[in-house]
């Protein structure tokens, strides 16, 4: 009834409602995917970002590596519907909304569901995006070239090195320089972290892809080991602002034991002004790991139940 009988607004301010009991306890974690499920056809562009940020929140922290494939196959059969009928290709005379939507679908089914034929085709795009960006609708390139990255090897990693030193305007630079951060490969992101705090990279830029690969989950625990073993050389490029960046990126942790050395971290390299950052970062933290041990247990029952059917039909 939500599609039809509520408003765009109402349907957020509901979902918005039913995430926030699932946040405390008071409702599984299978009731929010349920109600997203009724969402199914549902093309505003507001209403469709909210679901797709909570799935991929979920996706990111309640799923167990046991249950990681039922999510995505259930993601797929969710959303691979919804690209369709938005369509892959920009249609003349559409509006930025729609745009925007087909951008958004495009990268959850990358990112959150590695559907293989988004994959397959953002490397396609990405390749076009190196080779000419102008011949690539905005909406999409940024995307597919970390989409690209999620399993690119040095061949990509190299192209896109090679790309940086010779950018066409500060959009390309910076888009090549934060995919770098959004790969999987250990080896390809201790590159960028060596390479963030080197000669090569602007200052005012260092501290962005440290804190980039920080929010990786691939490279979470691998950033932060390294800002912790070359603290000084990240201070130095960061300025004197680069705890409170550093910590509130440790906002996007779910770990009990990396959350203990935050705390160590931020007792070390106090700044007046990070206080609040700080706090706000054990907070979430402190949230997450709740989150994760009341819900993981009801996600994987859900699961069970629907991840075997085509978007849970």
């Amino acid at each position: 009834d939500a599609e039809t009988k509520l408003s765009p607004a109402e349907r957020i301010a509901l979902q918005t409602d039913i995430w926030a009991s699932v946040r405390v306890g008071r409702e599984p974690v299978g009731d929010y995917l349920a109600f997203a499920q009724g969402l199914g056809s549902d093309r505003n562009r507001a209403v469709m970002e909210d679901v797709l940020g909570r799935l991929d929140f979920i996706g990111r922290y309640l799923v167990t590596d046991g249950d990681r494939e039922s999510y995505r196959a259930w993601l797929r059969g969710y959303l691979t519907p919804m690209l369709k009928d938005v369509g892959w290709e920009p249609k003349p005379g559409e509006s930025d909304e729609q745009r925007t939507l087909r951008g958004r679908l495009f990268n959850a089914l990358g990112y959150d569901a590695r559907d293989p034929q988004v994959l397959a085709e953002a490397r396609k795009i990405a390749e076009k995006v190196l080779d000419d960006p102008s011949s690539v609708d905005r909406q999409l390139a940024g995307g597919a070239m970390g989409l690209a990255a999620l399993n690119g090897g040095e061949d990509f990693y190299d192209r896109l090195m090679t790309a940086l030193k010779n950018p066409k305007s500060p959009e390309e630079y910076y888009m090549y320089l934060f995919t770098l951060p959004q790969f999987s490969d250990p080896k390809l992101l201790q590159r960028t972290l060596d390479y963030a705090i080197s000669p090569d990279v602007r200052s005012q830029d260092a501290l962005g892809v440290v804190t980039s690969v920080l929010a990786n989950p691939e490279g979470q625990k691998l950033a932060w080991d390294f800002v912790l073993a070359h603290w000084d050389a990240v201070q130095k490029v960061g300025g004197p602002f680069a705890s409170a960046q550093v910590v509130g990126t440790t906002s996007s942790f779910c770990d009990a034991h990396m959350r203990d050395q935050v705390v160590e971290f931020y007792a070390a390299h106090k700044i007046e002004a990070a206080e609040r950052t700080y706090r706000q970062a054990i907070e979430r933290i402190n949230n997450c790991v709740d989150l994760k041990s009341q819900q993981e247990p009801q996600l994987a029952s859900w699961l069970g139940q629907h991840g075997s059917s085509v978007g849970g039909q």
